[in-house]
């Protein structure tokens, strides 16, 4: 299933549209029917990427089915990396590690013949792991890419930049006495296999190094798109817990979960004046990513939600609508996704009252309880910085 490259051809089609205008022959007909011609080219272009995004979804479900199923004759529980989660598997599917961001903690599992230095070994090599060589190594996500034929004009790799960066050999060190070694068995074929299994915590104060590490980042996008450099850090907490490798299930990549669809329409066209479909490798990069997230809650606080008065309103709106989307936060106000009209209402009410109806209001519990943790965490940013 390769998806054509129509996208920038049926763009280019449109810029030439565009250029031929002067030629057209100066009367209102001549002038409808170019008008005319402009809609109908943006017309087949949103078909043309909706379908390509279509087809980049359809693939990474039937890759992700597949790969379970390789796993399911090595493991009783089959884990795959997630939006909180980093899972690595070795190419005999009989080892793997596991870096845990919601409960701080690396696991490291492996044939019971590797030993405790097959242990080490492994834990060492993810220690070391760069962010270009991770993403060689998710092999859902490579094959769904190769299967689609995506590519970025200008990739920007993310170089060799340490997954987990933020664990120094001292961090190593102290994290190893508090280390939990265990015996068990997992599946092999019909039979059992002895695996050995190593858990360590990682520093309660991960979050905020992270955070740190990535303020250089997100204070240049905060500055160029004049968004709130709290609410970016926050978000990114939420979506990901400073993740880098973060995939979820629809799929949305990296630390700010970024979907290449809604990059691709509302993003892209801002940062390079041309729609794209962003390839997974470009996302997984956290400049990239930052930039894009950061793209994206400007077009939501500049563009759909601008006319809500209050900034503290329209903070509560945009955090919901980043997770949900424009129309569904207009559905908390107005029963419809009537943006305008739910602007209005919002208008009328102050800023602990638009909070609450969107805690009441909003269609969907993740979004209710995102909007919670977004927005206390946005304070929390703000006393970090």
């Amino acid at each position: 299933m390769i998806v054509r490259r129509v996208i920038l051809a049926t763009v280019g089609a449109g810029v030439l549209l565009f250029g031929a205008a002067p030629g057209v022959g100066g009367s209102a007909d001549g002038f409808e029917a170019f008008q005319q011609q402009r809609q109908e080219a943006f017309a087949a272009y949103q078909r043309d990427f909706q379908e390509a995004f279509e087809a980049f979804q359809e693939t990474f479900a039937e890759e992700l089915a597949a790969y379970r199923e390789e796993l399911r004759g090595r493991w009783h529980e089959t884990l795959v990396s997630d939006r909180h989660r980093w899972v690595e598997y070795s190419e005999a599917r009989d080892a793997r590690t596991i870096v845990d961001y919601q409960a701080n903690r690396i696991t490291v599992e492996v044939p019971e013949e590797e030993g405790t230095r097959g242990l080490l070994r492994r834990l060492d090599a993810l220690m070391m792991r760069s962010l270009d060589e991770a993403y060689a190594r998710d092999e859902v996500t490579r094959r769904t890419a190769e299967r689609v034929g995506i590519e970025l004009e200008h990739p920007e790799r993310a170089g060799e930049r340490r997954v987990l960066s933020e664990i120094t050999p001292d961090d190593l060190e102290a994290m190893m006495a508090h280390a939990q070694l265990e015996r068990r068995t997992e599946p092999r074929d019909r039979a059992q296999r002895p695996v050995l299994s190593l858990s360590v915590p990682m520093p309660e104060a991960r979050p905020s190094i992270k955070a740190r590490e990535y303020q250089a980042d997100v204070q240049r996008e905060a500055r160029r798109y004049d968004v709130d450099e709290a609410l970016i850090l926050a978000i990114m907490h939420s979506e990901s817990s400073f993740n880098p490798m973060a995939r979820s299930h629809i799929p949305a990549y990296g630390l700010m979960q970024i979907v290449p669809e809604t990059a691709g329409i509302d993003v892209a066209q801002r940062v390079y004046g041309e729609p794209r479909l962003l390839s997974p490798e470009y996302l997984y990069n956290p400049r990239n990513n930052i930039r894009s997230g950061t793209v994206y809650l400007d077009i939501l606080q500049s563009n759909y939600l601008a006319a809500i008065e209050d900034p503290e309103s329209r903070m509560y709106a945009v955090i919901a609508a980043y997770n949900t989307g424009a129309g569904n936060v207009a559905r908390a106000f107005v029963g419809r996704r009537d943006v305008a009209a739910a602007v209005a209402v919002i208008n009328g009410m102050t800023p602990e009252q638009v909070y609450a109806r969107l805690r009441r209001d909003l269609p969907y519990s993740e979004t209710r309880d995102y909007l919670v943790k977004v927005a206390s965490r946005t304070e929390a940013y703000r006393d970090f910085y």
